[in-house]
Parts: C-alpha cells; structure tokens; sequence
C-alpha cells in the first residue's frame, strides 16, 4: 500500500512539474462593435483570436448551442441564430512542451430583436477640435443598425453638401459651422429608417505662443557640459528655435534644448521661438535669460597604500590596505573591488588574504553638490604577489653544523636569547640549508620562497664549539654528486679518522673507521638520492662537516 501511495505521488509531482513548464495558448471570440443585437436573419461575423500566435497544428471548432457547426477556421459566419442562442469555439492547437492540447473561449449570448432602433455617431478623425482655422477636418459617420447599405448625407449648419454622401467627409469649416450627419437605414427592424447624427459645432481659436527655458546645472561646474532646456507652448502646428549667448546666435543650436561646455560666469542664454502658423498671435517669441555662474573646478586624486602586511609576501597572510583621497567632500563614496568584482566594502580600509596576482582597485565618488575635476575616480589595480609557505624546517647539530631538513633552496638563520623566543637578529650571509656556529647561543633558521618565510624551526643552543677542526683544503672527496662509491683522498697524508654519515634530519646511517689511510673508498649506493652529511673526526676530537650528494640521473 505504501509503495502504491509513493508512486501516485511521484506520478503527481511529475505531472505537476510538466504542467508548470508547458506554455499554453488561450481563445477568446467576439462581435463587430455594435453588433452584439441585431435584426432576425442578420449575418452575424465572430472572430477568434489566440493569446499567442507562436503555436503549431492550430484549427478551431465553432459551436452553437454545444452543437458543433462544422466550421474548423477562425472566423464564423452565420445568419441561423436566434435571439437567447449561444456561440463558443473550441481551440486546438500544440503546446510549448510538444503535447497535443485545446483550450475553449468564452461564449457570447446572441440578441435579437424585431425593433432596433437605428442611430448614427460622427466623430472627427483627423484634426482637432478647438484649432486654429485654415486646418481641415475629417469626420467619420458610425452606424448603429444601419443594415446591410445605410446612405448617408453630410450638412452644414443644417445644409445639405452636394457629393458628400460617403461615410466620411474632409473639409476647410469655418469657425462658426455645425456639422450633421444624416442616415438613412435598410435595416428590417429599425422603426425608423432616417435618423441624424448630434450637431458638432466647430471652433476655431487664436493662440498666444509661450516659451520659457530651465538649465540643467546653475551654478555649472567649469570642467561641466551644460544643458539648457526650453518649454514651449501654445504654438500651433509648428515651433522652430534659436539658441542665443549675449546676444550672438549660435551656429546649429536650433533644437529645443542647447548644449555648452564653454561658458563662463555672467553669460546670458536664452532662445526665441518662431511659427509659422497663422493662428498664433505672436508668431516670433522670446524666452527668459538664464544668467550663467560656472564655479571653480578643485583638483583631487586617490591611491591605494599598503598599510599592514607586505605585498609580496605569503599567501595566507592578511594585509590591509588604505585609500588615500583628497578633495571628494565631507562624506565620500567608498568601493572595493578585486578583480573588477566588488569586494563588498564600503569603508576606505580593507583587510583580506588575496590569491596570488588578484588586482586590488578601489572607486570614490563625491556626494555634495561641489565641483571636482574627478566625481568619480577608479584607482589604478595593485597585483597581489602571494607565495605558498613553505613548510617548516627541523634543525639540527651534526658534526659541528647545524643542518636543516629540506636543505636545499633559501634560507634566513638567526640567533635568539632564549629557547621559544624568536626575534629577527638576523646572521648576515647565512643563507644556506646549513650553518656552521660561530659563538655559542640560541640558533634557528626559517626556509624562504620568492616572497615569503615559513614558520621558525625549533631552537637550538649551542653550548660547545671546537676549538680546532680538520682543514677541509687537506682532502679531496670525489665524485661528489655520486652514483653511490665516495672517494676520500688526503694527498698522501696518513690519517686515523672515525667517518659517520647521516641524513638531512640528523639519523646516523654509517659509522665506520679510518685506520692509517692516505685515501679511502666507501659505497653508498644502498641509500637513496639526496643530500647526506659526513662528519670526519680525529683522534684530538677535531671535526670537519661535508656534503655529498647522490644522484643517479
């Protein structure tokens, strides 16, 4: 039962979801204006129109009565209806998910009546009313069960027109005239066959032509390009402008608005307005004068300063930056943005861990009315150069160095007061993977990248040097880097020497003794590639440190 319960749910919920997603198309039927009640036998003409004509596979069914007429397109002509009939059409059509579909429109309830009487609108159609004279005028005549050929007779103040009998006339009226129409109706079921429009008196009027002008900006900044607007009114069928600053008219400014980045303080601008149309009383017009102030322009600039944290530098290292403005007002507009996209600070400081080469930029804007050569200004981009930390070091003493473990690359050393305090007394020169001590102490190193420096390794004190160590000058070693068998050569000098090898984190791997050997061989071709350690010490307690790398490329 559960699994049943569970099936007709995901069955409805996918249902659901197709119906959501379809587009669906809508039908909707209706009558020539003034048809809606008509004669008995009357052609009556519906039309269906679709919500969407974007649909395929679209017929409609027309029905009468839930009768269907056999009609399939989308308009209906019929004269076998009777007054309290219905009519409604059925769309059919493929919807936007590719799935056969209909909709059904509305259904409009036929009315017909034996005595209808007949009636006839005018309306003007081109021109207006009030106008000035000498502009023509066309008025259409709208019947209202006029029947299938209504005759129609235009008059004027009561007078017919000869020839103007079609369903519109155009004309010159004059200012006094009344204008009527009369119709005459082959309607069956009007009562009364002839009947008259309302009278629609005509007016002809005189204008006074206005104009005023507005500025975009006064006060106007001096680096601003100024707008000046004018407003006109009452000036007939046509306005022509010209833009004047003190008295010169100005080349080209004969729009309704004019443009200047050149102005300066006490510059009068103003505009006359001509027509031409005769009704206008006062055919050329001129507008107030805008007395123009321009306003010194100040001088600003922004940067970006790095304030906390060094660039370049560590990767998960936090630094800030700040923006430094000058002249944007008492409360200027702050935006950071990294790589063109808003970091979503509005303050002039912002303190982040940035991805190596993200481009840090800010934008500031003035909010007063003030006048600054910048409104708005784009700092230029700052790349953050970030670095992965390197990994930590581990020191250690063998032989009479100190040797940190991944030896190769960079290195800072210092030296310290005490264990667990680190301080920046930098050893100068002391750049290696290993270093040899010179006065006892404290000692730790730091592993350095491109940009930045891992974390302190452990401290370690030096309480003992030796006073003496075995020259290195005094033997050879060679090949160094080997496959594996290391030759030790001390120029025919015998020696007695106790030879230990170890690893870069201080694991002892061979301990072997020299007896009174001018040179000496050993194989080391079991250990794999990389850095080793050797440490000769003599009978007196003398040491000397050296390197040999192996490699089997």
């Amino acid at each position: 039962m559960i699994r049943k319960l569970t099936l007709l749910l995901l069955l409805f919920v996918g249902l659901n979801s197709i119906a959501h997603a379809q587009v669906r198309d809508t039908v909707t039927i209706s009558l020539p204006a003034y048809t809606d009640t008509t004669c008995p036998g009357t052609q009556l003409i519906f039309s269906a129109g679709q919500s969407s004509d974007t649909f395929s596979h679209v017929y409609f069914h027309w029905y009468t009565n839930t009768y269907y007429t056999g009609i399939v397109i989308d308009t209906f002509y019929t004269t076998a209806v009777s007054d309290g009939d219905s009519v409604y059409c059925w769309m059919y059509f493929t919807n936007s998910a590719g799935v056969f579909d209909s909709s059904r429109s509305n259904t409009i309830i036929i009315h017909r009546s034996t005595s209808i009487p007949a009636r006839v609108l005018i309306a003007i159609t081109t021109g207006s009313n009030p106008d000035c004279s000498g502009n023509a005028l066309t008025f259409t005549a709208y019947p209202i069960n006029g029947g299938t050929h209504p005759q129609y007779q235009w008059m004027v103040n009561g007078m017919e027109l000869s020839g103007e009998d079609s369903v519109t006339i155009s004309r010159y009226f004059g200012g006094a005239d009344t204008v009527t129409c009369r119709m005459v109706s082959n309607s069956p079921c009007a009562p009364v066959d002839t009947v008259y429009s309302v009278q629609v008196p005509i007016l002809h009027i005189h204008l006074t032509a206005g104009i005023t002008i507005s500025a975009w900006a006064n006060p106007v900044c001096g680096n601003k390009t100024d707008t000046f607007w004018a407003h006109a009114s009452d000036y007939g069928s046509t306005a022509m402008y010209q833009w004047y600053v003190d008295t010169t008219a100005i080349i080209g400014a004969v729009n309704d608005y004019y443009t200047n980045g050149s102005l300066h303080t006490g510059d009068s601008v103003y505009c006359i307005l001509t027509t031409t149309d005769t009704c206008v009383l006062n055919p050329v017009t001129k507008s107030n004068a805008i007395i123009v102030t321009v306003e010194h322009v100040i001088a600003n600039y922004a940067y970006t300063n790095l304030i906390r944290g060094v660039n370049n530098g560590c990767i998960d290292s936090p630094v800030t930056f700040k923006g430094i403005i000058d002249s944007f007002g008492t409360t200027p507009g702050f935006e950071w943005f990294i790589n063109g996209i808003s970091a979503g600070s509005t303050y002039d400081t912002i303190t982040r861990t940035f991805a190596n080469l993200d481009i840090l930029s800010f934008k500031v804007w003035q909010t007063d009315t003030g006048c600054y050569e910048h409104d708005t200004f784009y700092t230029p981009g700052v790349i953050l150069i970030r670095d992965s930390v390197p990994q930590t070091p581990l020191i250690s003493l063998i032989g009479d160095e100190l040797n940190a473990t991944f030896a190769f690359g960079e290195y800072t050393w210092y030296k310290t007061t005490g264990f667990g305090i680190y301080t920046d007394s930098v050893l100068p020169g002391a750049n290696l993977g290993h270093y040899h001590p010179t006065t006892l102490g404290f000692y730790y190193c730091k592993k350095d990248s491109s940009n930045c420096q891992s974390a302190p390794s452990n401290i370690i004190y030096i309480s003992l040097l030796s006073v003496d160590g075995i020259s290195k000058k005094n033997v050879k070693i060679y090949p160094n880097p080997s496959t594996g068998i290391v030759n030790f050569n001390w120029g025919g000098e015998m020696m007695n020497l106790k030879m230990d090898v170890y690893n870069a984190v201080g694991q002892g791997l061979l301990h072997q003794d020299i007896v009174n050997k001018t040179q000496y061989e050993t194989d080391l071709s079991y250990l794999p590639e990389g850095m080793y350690i050797v440490v000769l010490k003599d009978e007196e307690g003398n040491m000397s440190t050296n390197r040999i790398s192996i490699s089997r490329n």
